[in-house]
């Protein structure tokens, strides 16, 4: 029956939404080797997640404006001398 249908539809959408986080890429910060380092946003080449303290979710960082970050190089670089590159996981995800 339609109503049926129409929920299955919601639920579907509601589970697809919910399993893509807007956090991917985030390190949870809980190994000192990722102290200070930095990690790719998977869904905004203009952000980067920055870990800073232990056992705390990295922060999420902007680059200035018209620059993306470049996980090679850990830095802000013009979008013109940006190349995209599968992003990795860090050694531990929030």
């Amino acid at each position: 029956s339609p109503p049926v249908a129409a929920l299955c539809a919601i639920f579907v959408a509601a589970f697809l939404v919910a399993s893509v986080s807007a956090d991917a890429g985030r390190s949870a910060c809980k190994d000192e080797s990722e102290l200070g380092q930095t990690y790719t946003h998977h869904f905004d080449a203009a952000k980067y997640w920055l870990c800073e303290t232990l056992g705390t979710p990295a922060k999420e960082v902007d680059c200035p404006k018209g620059l993306a970050y470049m996980h090679l190089l850990k830095e802000c670089i013009p979008w013109a001398s940006y190349i995209w590159k599968k992003p990795e996981m860090p050694p531990t995800v929030a």
